[in-house]
């Protein structure tokens, strides 16, 4: 396995609406590694994440995926590279079913991560979802909030993906949804497939991550021990708002 970074973003500076939203980003994920990007709402969590993606433009910087420029590419060939994606806000394609939006990445891009069993691959997912088995004919629209998430994740999974980005896959559920939520996420990290996920609440992320990173006002501020920062008291305070 290589030493160097599977996912290496420098100097990253994004523009949305002809503003820059973030500034100078700098985060790593190594192969293998769960890490997190936590700060509240507002703080460049998600336009970090969509410049990974290439859907939102980037003002200046580098984000190598496995070595390649990801800025050279059209977004549509970013997950065919092997980075799976789940939007903050789930995006599921309404009037398919559970098991369809499963299959639809495998139908556009499969070829292209080397997927040659589809049923295969689909039955793997609901092996990390067991919740969603006895849902799998049911339209996407009609799930509880907890089940779409896992949906919106079990899909990003389908293209058996090298590295994982979920953008807050526990933001909104209830606390026992929340802890399946992460038990879900843990077997997948535990599948030797990396992840980064963004949380608004650091307290979630010390059970799933090995390392987490700050963000506030679009600039990285810490980075460390996710156990150590979530105690922190001033980051703390910036997850609610406060700070300077």
């Amino acid at each position: 396995m290589s030493d160097d970074p599977l996912l290496e973003v420098s100097n990253l500076s994004a523009m949305v609406e002809g503003f820059e939203v973030t500034h100078g980003i700098d985060l790593e994920v190594g192969h293998g590694e769960a890490v997190a990007l936590v700060g509240r709402n507002g703080a460049g969590k998600t336009s970090t994440f969509r410049s990974i993606m290439g859907l939102t433009p980037v003002a200046s910087g580098s984000i190598r995926f496995d070595g390649e420029e990801l800025l050279d590419l059209r977004p549509e060939l970013i997950p065919k590279r092997g980075i799976g994606y789940q939007p903050e806000g789930r995006e599921l394609f309404t009037g398919m079913t559970v098991e369809e939006n499963f299959r639809l990445p495998i139908w556009t891009s499969g070829d292209a991560r080397g997927i040659e069993d589809e049923d295969a691959v689909v039955e793997d997912v609901f092996d990390v979802f067991t919740e969603l088995e006895d849902r799998r004919d049911a339209e996407v629209q009609n799930l509880s909030g907890g089940q779409g998430k896992m949906t919106a994740i079990g899909r990003a999974l389908a293209l058996r993906p090298d590295l994982l980005i979920l953008d807050e896959p526990l933001e909104g559920l209830a606390p026992v949804v929340v802890e399946n939520l992460k038990r879900y996420i843990r077997e997948i990290i535990d599948r030797d497939i990396s992840v980064l996920v963004a949380e608004s609440n650091a307290s979630h992320v010390p059970e799933i991550v090995d390392r987490m990173y700050v963000i506030e006002r679009g600039e990285i501020v810490d980075s460390g021990d996710p156990e150590v920062l979530a105690e922190d008291e001033e980051i703390q305070m910036l997850m609610q708002g406060g700070g300077e």
